[in-house]
């Protein structure tokens, strides 16, 4: 039907909302707005339809108009939404502010506000206006839901959990938060707890597959475990969505490892890699570019001992080497020391890396003293009265130069492990969305990332020799105890007893090793890798070529 011909009734706008015929509503927008000029409810439709056909720039320019011709704390809010949805924060923040003047009693406005803010960074004040909106609603499922979300991202769990519990209260049917409430419970060690959390999730919604994931992660699956009918069943559905059957069949691979069906337990990996590999543009090629960048700014520029005149509170102890081979265990062994606060694996380092402007023209003096400010200003505000950090993030091998020319008073523990355990160990993980982990899901990427690892270390070690604590994962679980010892001892701190029972520590652990570091030391996990051999051939071929030996 023609635009011209239609007759404008507000009655069929509001049926063709009602209809969700979005897409028809943004085609004649422009005629219904000619002869509705004046209808506030009418620009509403239209914005909310254009932001539902990702029609972002138009439904700016409506929700624009509409502020011209009515300036109040809903077209403000309104407006702000608009931009908030096209991550313009900043823009955002200013209308919402505007919409609360108007309104102090505007929840929606606050828990809007405060979650821009969240995103710039503003986190102390999103934190005050979470507050300010559940304050204004008790019973505000969102912010609730919004502000467990940033405890969380700030690792106060016990408060996030309380919050992801008050939600539940207010909305017994809320999936998403009976998952958190279990992932809460599995960083803490509490793996019962999050069992149940995990199968509630479920229950609430079978198709939250997230929960399965996490469910098999956090255990050994038993052959009777009635998980494994339940994920046999879901695989089975006609037209499963892509992002569902890469965790059902992740899910299903960790089951049959488990009870050794592993030509089964290989075949839902590969099909869970495959479905992720589709929906990522991966190039090793940008891994090969960051070593070539680090290697010629060492390399070519000269490096004169700089006098730092700056004290910190914290200062970190750096465990770094390839993800999975053994930095989350030696973590927390360390971080059981009375001197020592386990940060788990932190950004911080690789954000200055990647973000900050630099090539092999800097100046050396410059960047150091730059890193130096980032790095410990930015730690400092973690919430610890310890001395020590650990930052166990693995990649920090690119940044070892960086480390020691900036933070002279670190501790850089290198750990190296099995070459193959360590490659077969990041395939069969749960690496999917985990920035940096890319590379994880193809055989042939993960020995090319070895080898770059490999190469690097090759190079800070020829570079900076004697500067490193290496530690030898294979070497190490022989005899943990006198080991312990000695990497303590080369830390400079004092040998305290407790260190022996590190499994106790109830500190929250979030990596994939979670369940390995509350377990006692076991000697013979590197050699598992041989069970799977016959499926590993392209990364045995590669490391060979390269004369890696394993």
């Amino acid at each position: 039907m023609k635009e011209n011909k239609l007759n404008f009734d507000r009655l069929k706008i509001f049926n063709l909302f009602q209809d969700k015929k979005y897409a028809k509503i943004s085609k004649i927008s422009k005629s219904i707005l000619k002869t509705f000029a004046q209808d506030k409810e009418i620009y509403k439709i239209i914005i909310f339809s254009e932001l539902n056909e990702k029609n972002f720039t138009k439904a700016k320019i409506v929700s624009e108009k509409l502020l011209d011709l009515i300036n109040d704390a809903e077209t403000n809010y309104i407006h702000g939404n608009v931009l908030k949805l096209q991550n313009k924060f900043k823009e955002a923040i200013i209308f919402y502010e505007k919409a609360i003047d108007y309104k102090k009693d505007y929840f929606e406005a606050y828990n809007n506000l405060a979650t821009s803010q969240k995103n710039i960074g503003l986190k102390d004040k999103a934190f005050e206006n979470y507050k300010h909106a559940i304050n204004l609603k008790k019973n505000n499922l969102e912010a609730h839901y919004n502000l467990a979300n940033l405890l969380y991202d700030e690792k106060r769990f016990d408060e996030a959990r309380e919050n992801y519990e008050k939600v539940i209260e207010i909305d017994n049917n809320f999936p998403q938060s009976y998952l958190l409430i279990g992932l809460i419970y599995s960083v803490q060690g509490n793996f019962e707890e999050a069992k149940n959390y995990f199968l509630k999730a479920t229950q609430k919604d079978k198709f939250l597959t997230e929960a399965y994931v996490y469910y098999v992660n956090t255990r050994k699956i038993d052959k009777n475990d009635k998980i494994i009918k339940i994920l046999e069943e879901l695989i089975s559905h006609r037209d499963l969505h892509p992002n569902y059957e890469q965790d059902i069949s992740f899910a299903l691979s960790k089951v049959y490892f488990d009870i050794e069906n592993i030509d089964l337990g290989f075949k839902y990996l590969k099909n869970a890699k495959k479905l992720y590999l589709k929906k990522i543009d991966f190039s090793i090629e940008g891994e090969k570019k960051s070593f070539r960048k680090v290697k010629k700014f060492f390399s070519l520029n000269k490096f004169t001992k700089i006098d730092f005149k700056d004290n910190y509170k914290v200062y970190p102890i750096f465990i770094l080497g390839m993800p999975r081979s053994g930095t989350s265990l030696l973590e927390q062994i360390i971080s059981t020391h009375s001197e020592v606060f386990g940060a788990g694996e932190l950004n911080t380092m690789p954000k200055i890396f990647y973000e900050a402007n630099w090539n092999e023209k800097t100046n050396p003096e410059e960047l150091f003293k730059f890193v130096r400010r980032e790095y410990l200003s930015n730690i400092e505000k973690i919430q610890t009265s310890k001395r020590l950090l650990i930052d166990k993030m693995p990649f920090n091998f690119f940044s070892v130069g960086f480390i020691l020319n900036s933070i002279p008073e670190a501790k850089i523990i290198h750990m190296s492990r099995n070459p193959m355990a360590v490659c077969w160990s990041n395939y069969k993980s749960n690496f999917f969305d985990n920035i940096g982990m890319d590379y994880a899901h193809k055989l042939e990427s993960i020995a090319e990332y070895y080898i770059i690892y490999n190469e690097m270390m090759n190079f800070w070690r020829e570079k900076y020799p004697m500067s490193l604590i290496e530690v030898d994962y294979d070497k190490f679980v022989l005899d943990y105890e006198t080991n312990s010892k000695s990497v303590i001892a080369k830390i400079g701190l004092n040998w305290e007893n407790q260190i022996l029972k590190f499994y106790e520590n109830n500190r929250a652990v979030e990596t994939n090793s979670l369940l390995q570091v509350r377990s006692k030391v076991y000697q013979d996990s590197s050699q598992k890798w041989k069970k799977y051999e016959k499926h590993l051939k392209p990364i045995m071929d590669i490391l060979k070529d390269n004369n890696i030996e394993f």
